[in-house]
């Protein structure tokens, strides 16, 4: 009997959620090599994992045994740059949010997958929530009729040291603001919940409580109406005093309201439906935990399903590079709105 040799991964980026995806790539196939330009981490992730150890991208891919597959854990703005020169050198890429930072990049990204022939795909793990897989079910139902009106909340917490203990954290280049590094996830449930495209996007900022931080703003405001009739607003902010607060969606429809809530997208907190309550199955999985603060729910080894799916099986990915994209998009769009009110002032 034929036996489907493991799938063989280098990881890049020896980081807090690097641990977490070493760990998944033990459970799902066989971590190969690992890669930070700090050798300490690198060196450390691989005496744990018993692998080889690279500080150079350069280095890892001119390896004569290169792995199948290279999960990039880098800082925001380096996403683009790591993908394409990944998937050129013949790897699958599966890499963490955001996809990169700019719509431009992305599609550099996209286009370099097809020229290889290779899969690229972008964690996206709170599509798998519970709370969150439930709602996408009734909307694609038609349960709740027309969607009249959103509004997400993403309120977390994030001290001076969180941006002390990083060199790029806080930095437009390669940190991109808090909607790309903290609430992407949430921007991008609530795209795959409107489906329709963003035709008015209004938005303040402001920088409330890290002075620390000179390049973007921690609080903002967003209005947006989307090309099918959706209204939405956002408020975001990682000034959540002490922890973070909440991470919720509320949906007022044709045919009931439901809100998502916790901090992450993980519970119905309200529901008055047409059809009954909806039904969801509990959350087993908490946060990650990282040094010092919190993030989304735990959800990678879904994300590794999937991807295994398509690298073996040639599945329809659970989130598109275009969905990917627009999220950035969406961000982009916001970023620009800023300036606009600020100029406006």
């Amino acid at each position: 009997m034929n036996t489907q040799p493991p799938i063989t991964f280098a990881l890049l980026g020896c980081g807090n959620i690097g641990h977490i995806h070493a760990n998944l790539i033990q459970q799902v196939g066989l971590l190969k090599a690992v890669c930070d330009i700090d050798a300490a981490k690198a060196n450390e992730f691989a005496d744990k994992y018993q692998c080889q150890s690279f500080t150079s991208v350069t280095q890892l891919l001119e390896n004569k045994d290169l792995p199948q597959v290279l999960v990039i854990c880098t800082p925001n703005g380096l996403h683009a740059q790591h993908a394409r020169q990944a998937l050129n050198a013949g790897m699958h890429v599966l890499v963490e949010k955001p996809m990169a930072l700019t719509v431009a990049d992305c599609r550099q990204m996209i286009e370099a997958a097809k020229f290889n022939n290779k899969v690229l795909m972008v964690v996206k793990q709170n599509r798998f929530n519970p709370p969150v897989l439930a709602v996408k079910q009734l909307i694609n139902n038609q349960v709740l009729g027309k969607i009249y009106s959103i509004q997400l909340n993403c309120l977390w917490h994030r001290n001076v040291n969180y941006y002390k203990g990083s060199n790029w954290r806080g930095t437009l280049k390669l940190d991109g603001g808090v909607l790309f590094t903290q609430f992407s996830h949430f921007i991008d449930v609530l795209l795959w919940f409107v489906q329709s495209k963003p035709t008015t996007v209004q938005a303040f900022a402001a920088n409330m409580a890290h002075q620390s931080i000179t390049e973007f703003a921690d609080t903002g405001i967003v209005n947006i109406q989307f090309a099918n009739g959706t209204l939405a607003g956002i408020h975001y902010s990682t000034n959540a005093y002490g922890k973070n607060a909440e991470g919720s969606i509320l949906i007022n429809a044709e045919k009931g309201i439901i809100k998502i809530g916790g901090t992450y997208l993980n519970e119905i907190t309200y529901q008055n439906l047409s059809e009954g309550d909806l039904p969801v199955p509990k959350t087993i999985h908490s946060a990650n935990q990282y040094n010092g603060y919190q993030g989304s729910m735990r959800n990678h080894d879904k994300v590794y399903e999937n991807f295994l799916q398509l690298l073996l099986h040639q599945n329809s990915p659970f989130i598109t590079n275009e969905e990917a994209l627009n999220t950035v998009d969406f961000i982009e769009k916001i970023h620009k709105a800023i300036q606009v009110g600020k100029n406006l002032a």
